[in-house]
């Protein structure tokens, strides 16, 4: 009897688990299992797909929104109408693993006749969303009265490089280079942006603004391993240092390059022309693991970053984390710390770590808060001392 009672709790928790994963969002956003998801993606109309957890909360709060783009576009019907879908990660583990999706939401743009996506990084809000949308299927509209059109030309200011001149031309020195292709509607929207650069500093010898059109200049773009478009490189000496990651207009582009040109100027060449050999700094981020964590974040505040080698966020914050750690060395109450997630998976699960990389506070071997802002060090050195204010440590 005891053995009936149990099959029947697994199947009613089995169709509840089912229940819930199809309720969380509206009838309206398309529900894709693998099948559909390889048949159609690519093959007809351009796809906006949310990939996600029914028990994420992230996922929860982007039902209003994610319900409304549903209701506006899938009630269209033209092969070229954009399709708003979502595929459940937990039912459909193989296509989540294919597409690479490492935290939930995970939103992919997908055109016609191209299987590939492109990942939304933006506010997950209407109208970020809909402006991200508007690049791709050309809806946003311009005002073109006189008072706002902006009718000088600019074009050409930015150096134009080739596959053959690009080696030469970038081998010495500092460059700032934008790798693009013609189609895309994001380099389309910043590129007014990039030739008031390039005439801005017209002047700076310092410093050159470069363009490369990655659709005839292919070996340039496989040489810097650029992935998508429009991406923006610093480069010193012919080396990739740095790619830009900030806001795509005018004073973002002036901001990085003052950064820049003061971290990198002095590698140029030294007293007798040589590149020195770059100057090691010490590490002292506190590496975790199961035997020593709890330990280590019993006392005092511990920051900690949860990560995986292979991720390209989790790259670009390293040297950041290290540096951040050197500014809280002299504090032994302050612990910046870091947990590999491929070697310690069952730790990582047990913190819940749905994304990379996680920045999470302990206080006293509490969880206290996730860090959500900008993953720059003046950003991350900010978020500690406040938390040290507001808990009077």
């Amino acid at each position: 009897m005891s053995s009936r009672y149990s099959v029947l709790i697994i199947f009613c928790l089995s169709v509840l688990q089912i229940s819930l994963s199809s309720d969380l969002y509206s009838d309206k956003v398309l529900n894709y299992d693998s099948h559909k998801f390889k048949t159609r993606i690519g093959a007809t109309n351009p796809h906006f797909v949310n990939f996600y957890a029914p028990w994420c909360g992230y996922c929860k709060r982007l039902k209003p929104v994610w319900d409304e783009l549903a209701e506006k576009y899938n009630s269209l019907s033209s092969q070229n109408t954009l399709i708003i879908a979502k595929v459940d990660c937990t039912v459909e583990t193989p296509i989540c693993a294919d597409e690479g999706i490492s935290g939930y939401p995970s939103l992919v743009y997908y055109d016609i006749r191209n299987k590939k996506g492109i990942k939304y990084q933006g506010k997950r809000d209407l109208v970020g969303l809909e402006d991200f949308i508007s690049n791709f299927l050309g809806e946003k509209k311009i005002d073109a009265s006189p008072g706002n059109a902006k009718t000088t030309k600019l074009e050409n200011r930015a150096l134009e490089l080739t596959d053959e001149n690009f080696q030469n031309t970038l081998n010495w020195g500092l460059h700032f280079v934008k790798f693009y292709v013609p189609w895309c509607g994001h380099c389309q929207k910043m590129a007014r942006a990039w030739e008031e650069l390039a005439e801005n500093l017209q002047y700076d010898k310092s410093v050159t603004i470069s363009k490369i059109d990655c659709t005839e200049n292919k070996k340039a773009c496989s040489e810097f391993e650029v992935k998508g478009y429009p991406t923006l490189l610093w480069i010193v000496n012919g080396k990739r240092v740095e790619k830009y990651q900030g806001t795509r207009d005018l004073d973002g582009f002036k901001e990085f390059i003052t950064e820049m040109k003061v971290a990198n100027t002095e590698t140029i060449e030294d007293e007798e022309g040589r590149i020195p050999e770059p100057k090691e700094e010490p590490n002292l981020v506190v590496e975790l693991s199961r035997d020593n964590f709890e330990k280590v974040v019993a006392q005092g505040i511990s920051f900690i970053k949860f990560f995986v080698p292979w991720c390209g966020h989790c790259k670009r914050l390293e040297p950041v984390w290290n540096n951040l750690a050197i500014k809280y060395s002299s504090n032994p109450k302050i612990k910046i710390a870091k947990v590999d997630c491929t070697k310690e998976e069952k730790l990582c699960w047990e913190h819940k770590v749905a994304g990379y990389p996680t920045l999470y506070i302990f206080r006293e071997g509490q969880l206290v808060t996730e860090y959500h802002g900008e993953r720059k060090l003046e950003n991350l050195h900010s978020f500690v001392l406040d938390y040290i204010r507001h808990t009077e440590l």
